[in-house]
């Protein structure tokens, strides 16, 4: 029986774990309507595979990530796409409305496009989850590894972006992997093998989002170890050739060339760095084409966008320039108490305990890295900026079933209840994991009050909006939409109100009566990109009718009354 058992922990529960995540993920990838970015991703990715285009939007993104969303569409579909679309921020350029089209408005049904857009993520989803088993029970056995499986397959916030044809999760996916086969450079022994290993997933770190700057400092701790361990010549030998593979494999991305070679391709605008302090250094790299092009005006685009800021809301405050504690405070409530409670307990413990401390350190650093260098940038739209930290958190957590306290039976109770908690976090929530708020916010129709953007709504519901006026016999809606989309895509007949962003809007009214159906969007809600921010301060008191996936309100109104 116990033979049996440890065979069942071994293969059969990890298995059925990773196939339960991957069968929520995949339903919430055919359920939800494109969220903000996904588009834009999507065809820059599928213009780099079928022309070599890098150009089209790299402002803030390098290549492999976006690849990823345009690889399925490319080797299947049969797509129609206009290689002379202008790229993002060029003069006249149609990117944005194009992408939504590319998706909507083509010869295979959008449900599919969406799909096979966000399956390689799925895919990813899964990898990275086999890797914080292996890494858990490598540290922790088997019980450990275990939890820290449960712990992040059924993350709601990890189920909504691997269902997403975005960069997050392949940099939280590459970041996790790239720092534990560093981890086995100095712990395990140099060998040709895990540094070939460690460049295959640092380089796709590097080339899914530029938060992957991030690893180097980890490279640096790895590369001081291993000099203690290995001695100066062959750590020196071995770490030159791990930084030359990790070279190698990015200019391989992209094709080996400094800029495309597509007869569409468009001199990106450097002049928008004008007068940057990192300005002659970047004129440098480029004359000596350090790296590809596109790659250097990413990382350009990144250093300039966190400290420009972008306008944010944050429990009733709105800033420009962000707060140093929102990612902090978003983590406490956004994430399941039972992670918070058995993470603060690994932690606890773990320090305490001389032999595994190193273990634990090597968990905890990369993660709060993540959340300082990311908390003193300007840019605070999203949770999701910080999920790089979230595996090893999870992976951390893995070292609880080992805990020996005097009073035992408490502490499993406090276990088993905690498990049950999060399953019912998961299930509650379901398939709505992206708008997911734990009991300190006061659940996910609370979540507004605190957090808004791709924290709660990024434009997912558009096609649960359709099914909801269909379902209620709803010919007509007024609607304030925060999203990157054209509401007629789903055949939604509606009277506009102002939204950010409803492509090619009916006429907007002047006057708009409160009569009828109404749909806002929580973002729109707290007004954090409108010029007048209390343009729906009138539906903030009001309690929703209903809500569409936690992320869309419902008002109905049976009087006349105006609003200016």
């Amino acid at each position: 029986m116990t033979q049996r058992w440890s065979g069942l922990k071994k293969t059969l529960l990890p298995a059925m774990i990773l196939l339960f995540f991957t069968a929520q993920a995949s339903y919430i990838a055919i359920d939800k309507s494109n969220t903000w970015d996904e588009s834009a991703h999507i065809l820059s990715g599928y213009a780099h595979i079928t022309e070599g285009l890098d150009g089209l939007s790299p402002l803030n993104h390098p290549a492999f990530g976006r690849m990823l969303a345009g690889l399925l569409p490319a080797a299947i579909l049969d797509l129609s796409f206009d290689p002379a679309i202008g790229p993002e921020g060029a003069k006249d350029s149609k990117f944005f409305p194009y992408s939504i089209d590319f998706i909507y408005k083509n010869s295979s049904s959008p449900t599919l496009i969406l799909f096979l857009s966000r399956a390689p993520n799925i895919l990813i989803g899964i990898l990275l989850g086999v890797y914080v088993f292996i890494w858990s029970k490598e540290l922790w056995g088997e019980n450990g590894g275990l939890l820290s499986l449960f712990l992040y397959s059924l993350c709601p916030n990890i189920l909504a972006h691997a269902s997403l044809a975005t960069t997050d999760m392949p940099i939280t996916a590459f970041f996790f992997i790239s720092t534990y086969y560093l981890f086995r450079l100095q712990r395990h022994g140099m060998t040709l093998r895990r540094i070939f290993a460690a460049a295959v997933f640092m380089a796709l770190a590097f080339t899914s989002k530029h938060t992957a700057m991030l690893l180097l400092p980890i490279f640096a701790a790895s590369f001081v170890l291993c000099l203690k361990r290995e001695g100066l010549r062959r750590a020196i030998g071995h770490f030159t050739l791990l930084a030359l593979l990790i070279y190698a494999f990015i200019w391989a991305v992209y094709g080996f060339r400094f800029h495309s070679a597509s007869p569409y391709y468009l001199p990106l605008d450097w002049a928008i760095f004008s007068g940057s302090f990192f300005e002659p250094l970047f004129n440098t790299f480029r004359t000596l084409k350090v790296l590809p092009e596109a790659y250097l005006y990413g990382i350009a685009g990144v250093i300039m966008g966190a400290g420009g800021g972008k306008s944010a809301f944050f429990m009733g405050m709105y800033s420009a320039t962000g707060w140093w504690y929102y990612f902090i405070v978003a983590f406490m409530l956004k994430v399941p108490i039972p992670v918070i409670i058995l993470g603060a307990a690994a932690l606890l413990y773990g320090f305490c305990d001389r032999v595994r401390r190193t273990d634990i350190i090597w968990l905890v650093l990369p993660a709060l890295l993540v959340f300082t260098v990311i908390s003193l940038q300007n840019v605070n739209i999203g949770l999701r900026h910080v999920l790089p930290a979230f595996p090893f958190i999870f992976t951390m957590t893995g070292f609880v079933p080992g805990i020996k306290t005097e009073s035992m039976r408490a502490a499993k109770t406090v276990f088993f209840l905690s498990v049950g908690w999060y399953l019912w976090a998961n299930l509650s929530i379901f398939p709505h994991q992206l708008a997911y708020f734990n009991e300190i916010a006061g659940g996910p129709d609370n979540g507004a009050a605190y957090l808004v953007d791709s924290n709660l709504d990024w434009g997912q519901d558009l096609k649960g909006l359709k099914t909801y006026m269909d379902k209620n016999g709803i010919e007509t809606i007024n609607l304030g939409y925060f999203g990157l989309n054209d509401p007629k895509n789903f055949g939604i007949r509606y009277e506009y109100l102002p939204s950010y962003l409803i492509l090619d809007p009916v006429k907007a009214k002047e006057t708009v009566r409160l009569d009828g159906w109404f749909a806002v969007s929580a973002t729109m809600l707290q007004g954090v990109y409108l010029t007048d921010r209390d343009y729906y301060a009138v539906f903030r008191d009001i309690r929703p009718v209903d809500t569409i996936g936690h992320s869309i309100y419902i008002y109905r109104f049976d009087r006349d009354e105006s609003r200016h």
